[in-house]
């Protein structure tokens, strides 16, 4: 469950979290950790009671609280913190993405053609993408995985290890209600997103969101190339424990001062100019 990480990396984590959720609150708490890229980055998610909390390798986390609609990023180094809410951020990206079309669309046709190339936006492409069910399951830190894969004129290009079992225990610490219109959202988002990807890379997407729907993804490998010989894993899950998580997991550090949040940051920048 996660937009095209191509495009918004950033929301990576905010990604994970998404398709990691649903139905009533326990107390007992799950956490996650994940390790990803070639240095072999951890990344670590808890879940309890309708809030998430991810840690990235550099330490800065954020935490989403489903009941209070609002997602807390904060900076250890900085002893930082900025809020916004959940429905702040999905109007931010989208009238980001509005922009970004409206842009292109003033650029005159031979510029916004040249920008178009480097992009890797193109008309049309002649390679054939499917997802096939390999029948194939693997266990992934002790979840009974699912593999997947992408064949791009078929030759697999990306595979997927997706459990049931993972998202049905995560789900039930999380409100299913509060996260499904968040969670769509955030995929119309990242539907709005592919004109800005080459023709494969959405494809690649739309196929993406389908995998998400059969359970949690818990282990990606990408290859670049047809031919097998370059593999890059992006990521898969190390580890999962089921333990009650104090309230303090969730909660910003005592001493901690208030920054202006990335849409107040966004909203306080000149407006790029429009190309005649």
């Amino acid at each position: 469950m996660r937009m095209n990480r191509k495009i918004f990396f950033v929301f990576t984590g905010l990604f994970t979290v998404l398709f990691l959720v649903s139905v009533q609150a326990t107390s007992a708490g799950i956490v996650v950790e994940q390790v990803y890229g070639k240095k072999g980055q951890k990344q670590v998610s808890y879940f309890q009671a309708n809030k998430v909390k991810t840690v990235s390798t550099d330490g800065e986390y954020t935490i989403m609280d489903l009941d209070k609609g609002t997602m807390i990023m904060v900076n250890p180094d900085k002893k930082e913190y900025s809020v916004m809410s959940l429905k702040e951020m999905v109007s931010s990206m989208q009238q980001g993405m509005q922009q970004i079309q409206d842009r292109l669309r003033s650029l005159p046709p031979e510029q916004r053609a040249m920008l178009e190339k480097m992009m890797g936006i193109q008309s049309g492409s002649h390679s054939r993408l499917a997802l096939k069910d390999t029948g194939k399951t693997e266990k992934i830190a002790g979840y009974t995985a699912k593999k997947y894969v992408i064949l791009k004129d078929g030759h697999p290009i990306s595979e997927y290890w997706v459990s049931k079992e993972l998202r049905q225990d995560i789900l039930k610490e999380m409100d299913k209600s509060k996260i499904d219109d968040f969670e769509k959202a955030m995929n119309k988002i990242s539907m709005e997103s592919m004109p800005f990807a080459g023709s494969e890379a959405r494809q690649i997407g739309k196929l993406e969101l389908k995998i998400q729907k059969y359970g949690e993804i818990v282990k990606e490998i990408h290859h670049p190339q047809t031919n097998g010989q370059v593999v890059r894993e992006a990521f898969t899950v190390v580890s999962v424990k089921k333990k009650h998580l104090p309230s303090s997991t969730f909660q910003i550090p005592a001493g901690y001062k208030q920054a202006e949040s990335p849409v107040e940051k966004l909203k306080s920048m000149p407006s790029p100019p429009v190309f005649k």
